[in-house]
């Protein structure tokens, strides 16, 4: 039964992402509260899930015209860090990278209901150099975490002066890298499970089609709201359960 929800939890998150980019960051929790994997296991694996979303993510909104690939390439050369960051994750106690990723998904979850308002930003955020900063810095903490990069990554691009669609299409080629890169570390210590992945890629992907789908009939508005509270209950019960435990 567990698993099931498990799978449903995965379609849902394939369908949050088809329409905003952000939702892989209810995978790991996910994973470690229905399947009963150990964290770290539980993080790799949730990384790897994201790869085929990203391509699949890449190809669609490069067809809509949202993909710049001149801020693309630095922000992709950024997801270099998940590498460094799946082999802290493998060294480091679980009770801090559960506590990382309650910040992280509470932080995601106050960004969903209250949006960061586009500004100006400065020159540099807005060049190669700042976005290959950004690549850099939510890459490790997705490599770390398991974390998507696109739930840190979006909000800091919308604040430097990104406009939100555009935030949304950079992100899916840079998911493919962090993805890539932060799998490779995960793999080499053993912490994926390539007997559960494949059912969640897959259900992703179902939902993936269906959010892109139905993104213009579905007011944003009540989906962030959604999104927002669900985040920021979850990372609190999180947080909850690691100071009981």
């Amino acid at each position: 039964m567990l698993m099931i929800v498990l799978y449903f939890v995965s379609l849902l998150v394939g369908f949050l992402v088809g329409i905003t980019g952000v939702g892989g960051i209810l995978i790991p929790p996910a994973l470690i509260l229905l399947s009963g994997q150990e964290t770290h296991m539980a993080m790799g694996t949730a990384l790897a899930s994201f790869l085929p979303v990203g391509l699949v993510g890449t190809f669609m909104y490069r067809r809509l015209g949202h993909i710049d690939w001149r801020k693309a390439l630095p922000f992709m050369a950024g997801s270099l860090a998940a590498w460094p960051g799946a082999l802290l994750n493998a060294i480091l106690p679980a009770g801090p990278l559960v506590a990382l990723l309650a910040c992280i998904i509470i932080f995601a979850g106050l960004c969903a209901l209250r949006p960061p308002k586009p500004g100006s930003g400065s020159v540099f955020w807005q060049s190669g150099k700042g976005f290959f900063c950004i690549g850099a810095v939510t890459a490790l903490l997705a490599g770390l975490t398991g974390a998507g990069g696109p739930v840190v990554s979006i909000p800091w691009m919308i604040i430097a002066g990104v406009s939100p669609m555009t935030a949304v299409g950079l992100a899916m080629p840079y998911q493919v890298t962090t993805a890539l890169f932060g799998t490779i570390g995960n793999v080499a210590d053993g912490h994926v499970d390539f007997a559960i992945l494949p059912y969640i890629c897959l259900m992703a992907l179902v939902g993936l089609f269906a959010g892109v789908a139905v993104a213009k009939r579905i007011p944003t508005g009540v989906l962030r709201k959604l999104i927002g509270g669900l985040c920021c209950g979850l990372g609190l019960f999180l947080l909850l359960r690691l100071i009981l435990s």
